[in-house]
This record gives structure tokens, sequence and C-alpha cells, in this order.
């Protein structure tokens, strides 16, 4: 290695400054993670349209593939309960 100081503590501080950076981007990755929304399955519907296999299907193949992703709503909605 050599033996000049400020060829070392150029490195030093550059070693310092790319460990900085790298906690900085996981600590965006985490933040980014946390800030993101699931994709609503009310979306699911536009997802298969937009496969080929649902392009070049039959008229029926489409309305099963669509009613394999529907989202079911219930008839009977029972409210939430305050009790613990």
């Amino acid at each position: 290695m050599s033996s000049n100081p400020i060829f070392s503590s150029s490195l030093q501080l550059l070693g310092l400054g790319m460990i900085a950076l790298g906690i900085g981007l996981v600590g965006v990755t985490v933040w980014f993670w946390l800030a993101s929304r699931p994709e609503p399955e009310v979306l699911a519907s536009l997802e298969i349209m937009g496969d080929r296999k649902f392009v070049v299907s039959s008229d029926r193949a489409k309305d099963q593939m669509l009613e394999s992703v529907r989202v079911r709503s219930s008839s009977k909605q029972v409210p939430k309960s305050n009790s613990n």
C-alpha cells in the first residue's frame, strides 16, 4: 500500500461515502416498499384483458376469464362490532 497520507485519507473518505450511499439506497428501498399500495382486486379484469390469450379467445372464453377474476360482493353485509 501507499504511505501517502493524502491518498490514504481520500480513499477512506471515498469508502465511507460509498457505504453512506448504500445505506441511503437501502433506506429509500424500504420507504418505497412501505409506501406502495397493493393493486386493488377491482383492476384484475383489466390485467386479464391485456393478455394476448384474452384477445384471441372466443367471446365465451373471454366471459369465463373475466368471471374468474371478478370480485364477489356479498349480498349480506354485516356491520363491524366496536366491542372487543
